[in-house]
């Protein structure tokens, strides 16, 4: 009873409480497709790294399964002249255009749409996606930059940032998404790209999985009936993005960039989503974030068929944490290092990074930051307090077998003169008594406590000795 006497005595509570009561956003078709992912997911997708005969073939499959559904014509070429196929379907009136890839090294919403393909197409006869085919015309441009995919890049042949070049179109690509999108005077364009794995969600340690924009169109960062349109479906679908990852969501800065697509987009009168897949734990190959590409995309389709999203304040889009970029892959606290025989307390800020290898990549550690990082995060936090870094000592034989490298490492050696570099682990040096310098280069390095060796830092990799 004292509740409801608060709500009648102020207006603005009570106004809150209908607007909960009168709005509940119905998240079964979300469901739906989180539910049966793996049943539509497409084989051969597993890896980031794609080049543009994959999505071609894939083109062809998804049209030849589901005969009458989707057309594809090409649309323009790339600077070495690779086709640009858009897959176009639905029969509606209002214009939804999709761009993935218009940086080559960034696949993972290409990867999902195909996924949210073969859903639509094997799903005709679902009354949400008849509505959707019914209400909408939909148009995909898959991969926007076929030559740099190739050689797995950001940038295309000529060296230029496709989303830094919507005011010149120096670029054929960037001719080519103009014209596409003046042609169709889209309703809606969905801008999709991937963004580092170190971005987090501002003061916390999780990820920023999946971050959202509703694009600037100019300085003063005003907000017109479109753009107001794309802040409450994103809103829409950050309820979703929250149910399955929670606290996994962030809102990309909305500074104005006058040569960007998106921000251009939003200006030239189409309401501008922009998608930007991060990082996810165990999840180098981001198919977390594909999975949640192909849930959002499919729920904001729906949602723009329905019109439900404008029951969304856009509000809610502003209550959205914004990215930050304070995650390391690894982060040891409080280690003691001797520096001319003083000791002090650091922090080390470590990443792994992809160094490209055929058609794949390895992992290359790098020494990020030291000193103070306790406002930094890290996908796997070692607290050292109380141990002491070591720089490794170098043998100098050759090692030939796992078992001696096990024994050396268990008695402080992890740098060698003799073997190939990288051989069984060891990193080749030059020096006879390798410096901390050397250490921090090759990130590797043990940690002491009371006197005994008890971890590796072994190329960014936390190892237990124990477990040799």
């Amino acid at each position: 009873m004292d509740f409801l006497m608060n709500v009648f005595r102020h207006p603005l509570l009570f106004i809150l409480v209908c607007f909960a009561n009168t709005y509940a956003q119905d998240l079964s078709f979300a469901d739906e497709l989180f539910e049966n992912y793996e049943t539509y997911k497409v084989d051969g997708f597993q890896q980031r790294r794609i080049k543009q005969t994959e999505v071609l073939s894939a083109i062809d499959e998804t049209i030849a399964q589901y005969p009458g559904v989707f057309e594809s014509r090409i649309v323009g070429s790339s600077v070495q002249g690779r086709p640009l196929p858009m897959l176009s379907f639905g029969n509606g009136t209002t214009d939804v255009l999709m761009w993935s890839q218009m940086h080559g090294n960034e696949s993972t919403a290409t990867r999902a749409l195909f996924d949210l393909l073969h859903f639509i197409g094997a799903q005709q006869e679902n009354v949400r996606v008849k509505n959707i085919l019914n209400a909408l015309r939909i148009h995909v441009i898959p991969m926007l930059n076929p030559d740099g995919a190739e050689v797995f890049q950001r940038e295309n042949a000529l060296g230029i940032d496709l989303n830094r070049d919507a005011l010149r179109l120096v670029s054929p690509e960037a001719q080519t998404l103009k014209r596409v999108r003046d042609s169709l005077d889209a309703d809606y364009g969905f801008n999709l790209h991937d963004q580092s794995r170190y971005y987090n969600v501002e003061r916390t340690p999780k990820q920023a999985s999946i971050s959202f924009l509703a694009t600037a169109y100019n300085y003063e960062k005003d907000m017109n009936e479109k753009r107001r349109d794309a802040a409450q479906l994103i809103g829409y679908l950050h309820a979703i993005n929250e149910k399955f990852i929670p606290g996994h969501t962030g809102r990309y800065s909305d500074d104005f960039e006058p040569r960007a697509f998106g921000d251009n987009i939003q200006l030239w009168g189409t309401r501008l989503i922009l998608i930007e897949t991060g990082g996810y734990p165990d999840d180098r190959e981001k198919s977390m974030g594909r999975k949640m590409n192909y849930v959002l995309i499919g729920s904001a389709l729906d949602a723009v068929a329905t019109s439900s999203f404008e029951q969304v304040a856009d509000s809610v889009y502003w209550g959205i944490p914004e990215n930050d970029r304070k995650l390391f892959d690894l982060k040891i606290e409080k280690v003691q290092v001797t520096v001319e025989d003083k000791p002090y307390v650091l922090d080390l800020g470590i990443n792994l990074n992809e160094v490209a290898a055929a058609d794949s990549y390895t992992l290359e550690a790098s020494l990020e930051d030291r000193g103070d990082l306790s406002t930094y995060y890290a996908y796997e936090v070692r607290n050292a307090e109380g141990y002491e870094l070591i720089v490794p000592k170098r043998y100098s034989r050759k090692i030939k077998t796992v078992e001696d490298r096990n024994k050396l490492l268990r008695q402080g050696y992890a740098f060698s003169r003799l073997n190939k570099e990288g051989a069984f682990g060891f990193k080749g040096v030059r020096s006879a008594s390798p410096s901390l310098e050397e250490a921090y280069t090759h990130v590797t390095f043990f940690l002491q406590k009371e006197g005994k060796l008890e971890a590796l830092i072994w190329n960014g990799k936390f190892i237990q000795l124990s477990d040799l």
